[in-house]
């Protein structure tokens, strides 16, 4: 029974029109055959959309038109009255004293169309006017359009269940999709956090190191700043010092210009140590000179090579004193160096 059977539905025409014969959808007696209740589903299904079918049907192939002037009432059998349907089943009752047929509803196209067959079969033995051949071939002729009906619902279904699979493998692709940009997004934006959050902290940690009034970074460069210009004071003192000797200088040298200077008054060492260096730096030189010219005799042949390996040897002996002795004499000078300046700080 409905809802879990298809309601059984009848196109009733009023008294100035009539049914289409040889309708694809409605049979004389005005039973609807259509593709929406031949795959009826319960849960599905309902009236309004039925409704919703056989207006968009009957408005493509409408099941009635208006009677002619001349028509004359034939022996169609009338369809049942509302209040004398009574389904139950596959099987119908028949009530009232009247012998019109209650056509019931069927849950297969079949089934149906049997309990029509036997509806006419009554109707003619009622009526006495309806040729049962007749009435075969018509059934047949319903039975195959009905099949036909079903056969295209059946067809319609199979592409709707086909649309539906690949409109859920497409749901299914595009959501793995998104899903897939969203975890790449997740985790990038994830990376750019922890990142993001390791700078913080590294601007945290140098802010407390730059911002110690003790051992902070502005703290050492103020002190810093303090010694360079104190350096700087020392420099500017050492100019105004060394500015003042050389005008002493060129005035000495103005005032002896007409004299005759030597070559050692020229540099006149101030203590021992440069004296020594001076001296040693001369032997050095000295030494230097006397390889070049022993090599370019060799050179020309005028000393054998034995003279000239002994000499080369005694030289380079007498010149790795000097240049070790003048070594010792500078790391000496830069030590007095230091402690003066020490003493100055």
């Amino acid at each position: 029974t409905y809802p879990i059977r298809p309601p059984v539905i009848y196109v009733r025409p009023v008294s100035t029109m009539m049914i289409k014969e040889g309708h694809r959808h409605v049979a004389a007696d005005g039973m609807v055959y259509m593709p929406y209740l031949h795959t009826w589903r319960n849960g599905s299904h309902n009236l309004v959309d039925a409704c919703l079918a056989m207006s968009q049907m009957f408005g493509q192939d409408p099941p009635v038109y208006s009677k002619p002037p001349d028509y004359t009432q034939s022996t169609t059998v009338p369809p049942p009255r509302y209040d004398q349907v009574a389904v139950h089943g596959n099987s119908s009752n028949v009530s009232g004293s009247t012998s019109t047929a209650t056509i019931a509803a069927a849950s297969s196209s079949t089934s149906g169309l049997s309990s029509v067959f036997s509806s006419i079969v009554g109707s003619c033995n009622g009526f006495g006017k309806m040729d049962i051949n007749k009435a075969e071939e018509k059934l047949a002729k319903e039975a195959q359009e009905a099949n036909e009906a079903a056969a295209v619902a059946r067809a319609a279904e199979e592409r709707e269940t086909q649309e539906r699979k690949l409109e859920q493998e497409a749901r299914d692709r595009l959501t793995q999709l998104s899903r897939d940009i969203l975890d790449k997004y997740r985790t990038s934006s994830m990376e750019e956090l922890r990142n993001d959050f390791k700078d913080q902290m590294l601007v945290e940690k140098s802010k407390s190191f730059v911002q110690d009034p003790k051992e902070g970074q502005i703290a050492y460069l103020e002190k810093r700043k303090q010694e360079l210009e104190k350096y700087h004071q020392e420099v500017d003192s050492g100019i105004e010092k060394l500015s003042l000797f050389i005008k002493n200088v060129e005035k000495e040298k103005a005032s002896k210009s007409s004299v005759d200077i030597s070559v050692d008054e020229l540099a006149i060492p101030s203590d021992i140590h440069s004296a020594q260096m001076l001296l040693l730096s001369a032997e050095n030189a000295a030494i230097n000179d006397a390889l070049y010219f022993l090599d370019k005799a060799l050179e020309d042949n005028s000393i054998t090579l034995q003279e000239h390996s002994r000499v080369i040897r005694k030289l380079c002996k007498q010149k790795f004193l000097v240049n070790a002795h003048l070594l010792k004499i500078g790391q000496v000078k830069a030590s007095e160096a230091i402690s003066s300046r020490n003493a100055w700080m």
